[in-house]
């Protein structure tokens, strides 16, 4: 049975290709290029990256993209299992256990003492609890929430227009199929994210920087494949919905719809 670099490889030289003419047309390193036909791909961070490149140089050969993509999927997996395998079991010391045990106990007991003696006085003080601090780029969102909500306990009488204007009210209204609606993805932290179309052509791969965002027209139902679905956050018509994922998750042809909420 053919490897999957095997098959990229045949097919390339098939159609009279070179490796240059493919990194070229595709601008994708000839390291990466090469990696692929040598099946040559080390489980790292950048799997996902390398998944995006190896469905752009599928498809540019005209292949079963899905069946690549899935054997590739798992290839990998063995591969990681097959790490496991050989991972040395470390052998604990007990005495470091007790050794830690004992030092935790004394700070323990230290702290509980130094609370009773010089905090705890039972004083009717305001306890004030910490929240992180809203990024700049989020406040004018939560201002304006804000001022809805006061509007609303203030009057009886809430305008149609107004109502449909306001952010917060977007998700309850039915939306008219004509209507364009705009999906905004901005990075939270640098975030390699890869946008297709339809018919799987790219319309964006790259590393996103922190705060950049891309825009597009929800109903052209883009495939979304990024490194850390933690670190996008998801705005439709200028309403945040949340975070695409969990940081740490890996998404692979994810499409949005005007209902998404996380």
């Amino acid at each position: 049975m053919k490897t999957i670099g095997q098959i990229l490889s045949i097919r390339r030289k098939s159609k009279n290709l070179s490796i240059n003419d493919i990194s070229l047309e595709l601008r994708i390193s000839k390291s990466i290029i090469i990696g692929l036909e040598n099946d040559n791909i080390k489980n790292d961070t950048d799997i996902i990256f390398i998944i995006g490149h190896l469905r752009s140089y599928s498809n540019f050969l005209e292949l079963d993209t899905d069946t690549i993509i899935e054997q590739f999927k798992d290839k990998v997996s063995f591969n990681i299992r097959d790490e496991k395998k050989n991972i040395t079991p470390i052998v604990e010391n007990n005495f470091f256990k007790i050794e830690k045990f004992f030092a935790a106990s004394l700070i323990l007991i230290i702290f509980t003492s130094f609370y009773f003696l010089f905090i705890d006085q039972n004083d009717n003080e305001i306890n004030f609890a910490l929240v992180p601090d809203i990024p700049e780029s989020l406040e004018p969102i939560v201002e304006k929430a804000n001022t809805f909500n006061k509007d609303l306990s203030q009057s009886n009488y809430i305008n149609k227009s107004d109502l449909i204007n306001n952010s917060s009210a977007l998700a309850s209204i039915e939306f008219d199929e004509n209507v364009t609606i705009v999906a905004t993805l901005k990075m939270l932290n640098p975030t390699w994210l890869q946008l297709r179309d339809e018919s799987n052509n790219i319309i964006l791969s790259k590393l996103m920087d922190k705060d950049e965002e891309f825009s597009y027209e929800l109903k052209l139902n883009y495939n979304i494949t990024a490194g850390n679905a933690g670190n996008i956050l998801v705005l439709i018509d200028g309403d945040v919905r949340g975070k695409i994922g969990k940081y740490g998750d890996v998404i692979d042809s994810f499409v949005l719809n005007k209902d998404f909420t996380n």
